[in-house]
């Protein structure tokens, strides 16, 4: 059953000089409930500017979404979502449990005790509780992104690039996070990334993007059949 759906999407910008182009040009897909669907392609192609028309943070200028059965953006589907990027930063002098108190506090989370030390206890950072975000390392800052993300217990989440500037050792350990999360809490998750690998290791399904344009949708283990050479197949498709 569809949780997310895009139909016939575009979004347009001007550059600096004042000339027109489109970041996502009528986009169409389908998410199901449940299925891990990543977005893949280079850094421009859209990805981003789609994740953010789900969300209700930016209007497509043509097109429609829909998210839960709602119109993206809508109230009460923004409080089922949560969202972590590779890029996010918290305050420098915040502990890990003035970070997750503060969600909890903003999404109004019964038992937020309960529901941080869970939090805390899952991704492994129990011990650095009392720790200020400056002086975690960078795996422990990107656990404590998707944790944050977490704290209302969503039924979609979305992560953008999560594994952005991580050294490859902490990419492993993110992405082996991203799993346990949909296999212990049953989450949607929405993934943007350009690494062909991290995709082909968390995706079911994957819809390739370039240049605002949705090229594919297919599995990933449909597209492994028909083209060995997963990581040649998107190089070749991003020249097309």
């Amino acid at each position: 059953m569809a949780i997310i759906e895009v139909s016939g999407v575009s979004k347009r910008f001007r550059d600096a000089a004042g000339r027109g182009f489109y970041a996502v040009n009528d986009a169409s897909l389908s998410i199901n409930e449940g299925e891990i669907f990543a977005i893949l392609g280079p850094n421009g192609a859209g990805k981003s500017t789609l994740v953010n028309m789900m969300l209700g943070l930016l209007l497509p200028d043509k097109g429609t979404i829909s998210v839960m059965g709602e119109r993206a953006g809508n109230q009460e589907v923004m409080e089922k979502i949560g969202y972590a990027s590779g890029d996010e930063r918290f305050h420098w002098s915040l502990t890990c449990g003035d970070i997750l108190g503060f969600a909890g506090m903003a999404y109004t989370v019964n038992n937020r005790a309960r529901r941080i030390g869970e939090l805390l206890d899952f991704f492994g950072l129990r011990g650095v509780r009392d720790s200020k975000f400056d002086a975690l390392s960078t795996g422990e800052k990107a656990k404590l992104a998707l944790a944050y993300s977490l704290v209302a217990d969503p039924r979609i989440l979305f992560l953008d690039e999560p594994t952005l500037g991580l050294d490859p050792d902490i990419s492993i350990k993110v992405r082996k996070e991203i799993k346990a999360i949909r296999e212990r809490r049953g989450a949607t998750i929405v993934l943007t990334s350009h690494y062909m690998r991290e995709v082909e290791y968390l995706a079911d399904r994957v819809a390739f993007i370039n240049r605002g344009r949705i090229m594919e949708v297919s599995s990933v283990a449909g597209i492994r059949k028909h083209y060995p050479d997963l990581e040649n197949y998107f190089v070749e498709m991003v020249k097309g």
